[in-house]
């Protein structure tokens, strides 16, 4: 009797794992749209994220707001970079943080749990290689068999420091064949509001949003999120 049960209970298992609604299912959480958008995060781990803010870094704070904002994209290609998160942020560790562009969430759809585990091991640590994590967003972008449209969302505290061209890059971005956008969030920027950042944002076709606390990021994120899923 237990062995009919135990077959039982598998034949169910098999059958409907194999019916349509589950292939369905399946199918719907690893695939988009031809025309869904993609999402890029660029998320800023130079040394001065590290500073704190009530207690948690500014990296901290921010991460947890992207995680957020990822969460509540539907139908949606996201990737992940961040940037300037390798050697330090003294003149002995320049080279190697200028060229840390971690890619560590391809463009796929928002899951979680990986979404998370991509950042484990990751803080703020050197300089700030703007221009580069733009140009990496581009290379991304240009791999992609895709006819959405492509949005950035560069999160940083400060200007580049790696001696690269942000302005020139985002220009390119917006003149790529698709239609992108490049979005910059200065999250507790101290620099002037017409410099550099607004400039960025200014020539990839998008906004600068000004973040003086967490809850500005989201703000800002919450309101993004809606408009995308218009």
């Amino acid at each position: 009797m237990r062995k009919k049960l135990t077959l039982g209970i598998l034949t169910a298992m098999v059958l409907s794992l194999g019916s349509p609604a589950f292939a369905a299912e399946k199918k719907q959480e690893v695939t988009v749209a031809k025309d869904a958008p993609n999402i890029a995060i660029m998320l800023d781990a130079s040394g001065s994220m590290a500073k704190k803010m009530n207690g948690v870094s500014k990296y901290e704070l921010a991460k947890n707001e992207a995680f957020s904002f990822g969460s509540k994209l539907e139908n949606t290609n996201v990737l992940m970079r961040v940037f300037g998160s390798e050697g330090n942020n003294k003149n002995s560790g320049k080279v190697q943080s200028c060229n840390a562009i971690r890619g560590v969430y391809g463009f796929q759809m928002y899951d979680e749990q990986s979404f998370r585990n991509s950042l484990n091991g990751i803080g703020p640590t050197g300089w700030t290689p703007i221009a580069n994590a733009l140009q990496d967003a581009k290379n991304a972008f240009d791999q992609l068999n895709s006819n959405g449209k492509n949005i950035v969302y560069l999160l940083t505290d400060g200007e580049e420091t790696c001696g690269g061209n942000p302005v020139k890059v985002a220009t390119e971005l917006r003149k790529s064949d698709r239609d992108t956008v490049v979005n910059v969030i200065g999250f507790d920027y101290e620099g002037d509001f017409h410099g550099q950042l607004t400039s960025i944002a200014k020539a990839g076709g998008g906004e600068y949003f000004q973040a003086k606390t967490k809850n500005d990021i989201k703000k800002i994120f919450t309101q993004e999120a809606i408009e995308l899923s218009k």
